[in-house]
């Protein structure tokens, strides 16, 4: 009995180990097709496997494409809202209040609105200190400005070609023949001023001597005319005075007069009109003097620009070099700056440090007898731009200089900075949130594609 248990045992380990080896050893089946019929019925297998996962793929990726746009879209509207609409809707409202002009006004053409603004608009408006900061961008150069009563506009001037012309624009690429000095600024303002000193409006201003200015509510109020000379300026700033004659020859300019060897003898009277340079013919200050120091010192009609912040400097000047020359009596009547450059940023309010020093400035230039003005201000937002407003308001600074001109001459200056502040960041952050977790959820699902 137990040979025979053995014998079996014997037989059952040999099939076990025979099939366990046939197993183990055996070569894998392949999986390619071997004739057409089996590569037609792979392709087919295949082709129904890969649907389900292209479709998920596409749904996916419709989905993130959708989203993404949807964020971006929302993100463009945002800050079209906010930079470009608002701005057009505002010089739209500017134009409001000068409906009486042509309803189409070519560029060059602004005698007709001259004449409107003497007859109808004139009288109801009251001038304000404000500068109309880049004024020829405006649906209508000069009256938009006039129209809400600021006090001080600016033309920034290139030499045309021919060297005869000034064409005006804030950067060499915007220019056009049909938009000069002359007929944005010179024209007009000479068809109101001889309007208001006719027989018909000057009264009693004739009567006494004066010149009347143009604003028939104010008439002792002098418009400055700030001429920002882009390009060279011993070349530009001849053919500006030139330019300048017929106000001259008029007596519609402010002007200095040295009656005698004494400084007191010396006055400044103040006309109708009161043109100021700027820009680069602050650094040429000789150009604007001319070869005649002497006629000059006697009797000019037309002003420089002072640096703000260097008032307290020998000169006015940066450097003290050979183009920094001891400062004339009566050549400047305007001392202007950025302000940045002035105190730096102003994040979120002005620190004590920066008030004080805005404080210094402003009373330094009263005493020399300078009208301060501070440029590149914030314009958004709305509550930034109108506490920047109310505290150089509270400083005593002579001209607020303003982009948006209604706001800035109606003093609607009482919007909270902080609130608006936090819904502004609040916004901003929603939706930068999006943005960001749309970018996320495209990117995982972009991981998942590629792990399939």
């Amino acid at each position: 009995m137990r040979p025979r248990l053995a014998k079996n045992v014997t037989v059952i380990a040999s099939v076990y180990a025979t099939d366990k080896d046939d197993i183990e050893y055996r070569p894998l089946r392949s999986t390619s097709p071997t004739n057409e019929d089996d590569l037609q019925s792979y392709a087919a297998c295949c082709s129904l496997r890969r649907g389900p996962c292209i479709r998920g793929r596409r749904k996916w990726l419709s989905r993130f494409l959708a989203a993404f746009a949807g964020a971006c879209l929302i993100l463009i509207a945002f800050f079209l809202m906010t930079f470009v609409i608002e701005r057009y809707a505002v010089h739209t409202f500017e134009t409001s209040g000068l409906a009486l002009a042509d309803p189409i006004e070519k560029y060059g053409d602004a005698i007709e609105s001259a004449k409107r603004w003497v007859e109808v608009l004139s009288p109801q408006v009251t001038p304000v200190m404000v500068h109309s900061h880049n004024d020829y961008l405006r649906p209508r150069p000069l009256f938009s400005a006039l129209s809400v009563g600021c006090a001080s506009i600016e033309a920034d001037v290139w030499l045309s070609k021919n060297g005869e012309d000034l064409l005006v624009g804030h950067h060499w690429w915007n220019l056009t023949p049909e938009r000069t000095l002359n007929s944005l600024y010179i024209e007009p303002l000479l068809e109101i001023l001889d309007s208001f000193n006719s027989p018909q409006f000057s009264g009693e201003l004739r009567d006494q001597g004066h010149r009347a200015g143009v604003f028939a509510s104010h008439p002792n109020k002098t418009l400055i005319l700030f001429i920002d000379v882009k390009g060279e300026s011993e070349k530009t700033w001849p053919v500006v005075l030139k330019h300048l004659e017929p106000l001259r020859q008029k007596g519609y300019l402010s002007y200095h007069q040295n009656n005698g060897s004494t400084p007191a003898d010396q006055a400044f009277h103040s006309g109708p009109l009161t043109v100021v340079g700027t820009g680069n013919i602050g650094k040429r200050r000789d150009v604007n003097i001319g070869s005649d120091l002497q006629k000059w010192r006697q009797h000019h009609d037309v002003f420089l620009d002072a640096s703000l912040d260097l008032l307290s400097h020998p000169g006015f000047c940066e450097r003290n070099d050979t183009l920094c020359r001891e400062v004339e009596e009566n050549e400047f009547y305007t001392a202007s700056v950025s302000l940045f450059r002035a105190i730096g940023t102003v994040i979120p309010y002005f620190s004590k440090s920066q008030q004080d020093k805005l404080a210094k400035q402003i009373q330094l230039a009263k005493k020399l007898n300078l009208k301060s003005r501070y440029w590149e201000l914030p314009g958004w937002p709305v509550s930034r731009r109108n506490y920047v407003w109310r505290t150089l308001n509270h400083e005593g600074v002579d001209l607020i200089n303003a982009d948006d001109i209604v706001s800035a001459t109606t003093k609607q200056w009482h919007s909270n900075y902080a609130i608006e502040g936090a819904w502004v960041l609040g916004i901003a952050s929603c939706l930068f949130s999006f943005l960001f977790t749309v970018m996320w959820l495209g990117k995982r699902m972009v991981f998942r594609m590629m792990t399939v």
